[in-house]
């Protein structure tokens, strides 16, 4: 038996709303979850609390403390390499990838969820990172942490140079931990693209470029890939101005590392580091977060802007 027409329309309206509602829910859901894993989206509750800087004195007398992690950070990390005790390998190229032929981004958050739940890490350890290394190498692991939103991270002063100088005792082999389960949490807008970038341009927006002079002013090269030069409104702040000592990966006081920053930003600017790939930019991005500025890091770098065919300028004019 057939339903009366007027009836039937009523129906056909009410499954049309039903799924309107259903349509808009998973929209708001898939939203929802993509900000929950997108630190480009996602909406940071507090300002983050500044990257410590400690050295050894301090690490020796806190190694044994059960919430420090000492995260070393090596491009060999069999048991023949020497670290300091306790401290957890860590290799440099599990915190890089290749994607879309740019050759050193991040990992995507669940990735390094499960790579820092591998370490041991727990959500409120305080992480201290190092290197035999230069030092960028220990600041690209804060800088992958502090993306992942991790609250409690630090960087070791002297390095293990340092702690090995002042005499201190240095171990091989595995360190024992337990696996954690760490959380997919990224930070708000730690992460930036070119876009995001070219929207800001000349307002609001201080561009520190962790290059070379020849990269800078466009007549030199990274690995043989030439280089057109700067986008406009960067400043170049190579990452070893931010050291008193590089070989001892020991920062200026900061008194002197603000004003490296200050005179290449205006009141109410926030930063943005950025260099060829994003390995020299993690240290000047580091540096900038122990004295709690605002700053933000260019992944894809100008290894991504070149590529892209965006404007830039030759010359050292705003050097």
């Amino acid at each position: 038996m057939s339903l009366p027409l007027r009836p039937l329309f009523r129906l056909h309206a009410l499954r049309r709303l039903a799924a309107m509602v259903l349509s808009r829910a998973v929209m708001a859901t898939s939203a929802a979850m993509f900000a929950a894993t997108s630190p480009a989206l996602a909406t940071a509750q507090r300002p983050p609390a500044p990257i410590q800087v400690v050295d050894g004195a301090w690490l020796a007398a806190h190694l044994d403390d059960a919430d420090v992690v000492v995260l070393q950070v090596e491009t060999d990390t069999s048991a023949r390499t020497a670290r300091i005790p306790g401290a957890r390998m860590l290799h440099y190229r599990a915190l890089v990838i290749t994607r879309d032929g740019l050759s050193s981004e991040l990992p995507s958050p669940d990735s390094l969820a499960s790579l820092f739940s591998g370490l041991g890490i727990a959500p409120g350890a305080l992480v201290v990172a190092t290197t035999t290394h230069e030092p960028p190498m220990a600041a690209r692991a804060l800088m992958t942490l502090d993306v992942m939103g991790h609250p409690r991270l630090a960087f070791l002063s002297g390095g293990v140079a340092q702690w090995k100088r002042d005499g201190r005792p240095l171990a091989t082999g595995p360190a024992r931990f337990t696996r954690s389960s760490y959380p997919v949490r990224p930070a708000a807008e730690v992460v930036v693209d070119a876009e995001w970038i070219s929207q800001r341009q000349g307002r609001g927006l201080a561009l520190i470029d962790t290059r070379t002079d020849g990269e800078f002013d466009g007549t030199g090269n990274r690995s043989g890939m030439p280089s057109e030069g700067h986008p406009a409104g960067a400043r170049q702040l190579q990452w070893e101005q931010v050291f008193a000592n590089v070989d001892l990966h020991q920062l200026q006081d900061s008194v002197t590392l603000r004003r490296l920053y200050t005179e290449r930003m205006r009141s109410g600017d926030t930063l943005v580091t950025y260099c060829w790939v994003g390995y020299r930019a993690s240290m000047t991005y580091v540096a900038a977060r122990t004295l709690g500025l605002p700053v933000r890091f260019y992944d894809g770098s100008y290894q991504d802007w070149q590529r892209r065919g965006l404007p830039v300028l030759k010359g050292t004019e705003r050097r």
